[in-house]
């Protein structure tokens, strides 16, 4: 049986840190060379574990993927590694307000 060839995805996983001031959450997105969907979950959902294992933090209960390339297409500066639609009915102000993480966890350009 020929396997299928693998091709990069973005998966997204959150967190909720356990032992730091306010318990914050935090979002990552890490690569990973998989076969399909179903196999980049997967990957992320042990790598999550561990993540979370070696940090104390908690994982919460949502992955979202994202398949950045084609099989065997180069991934480097400049590729998108995630994207999300968001259909809601908000204002562009409202929507970032709506997503800012505070000025803690934002660089403002000079």
């Amino acid at each position: 049986m020929k396997q299928e060839p693998k091709a990069w995805y973005g998966v997204r996983t959150f967190y909720r840190w356990l032992t730091w001031e306010n318990r914050p959450y935090e979002e990552r997105v890490v690569l990973f060379r998989a076969r399909s969907l179903d196999d980049a979950l997967e990957l992320a959902e042990r790598e999550s574990a561990e993540y979370a294992a070696e940090n104390d933090f908690e994982v919460l209960d949502m992955m979202q993927a994202y398949r950045i390339s084609e099989v065997d297409e180069e991934v480097g500066a400049g590729t998108e590694v995630f994207s999300k639609l968001h259909a809601l009915d908000l204002t562009s102000n409202e929507f970032l307000d709506r997503y800012d993480s505070g000025p803690a966890h934002t660089q403002i350009g000079e």
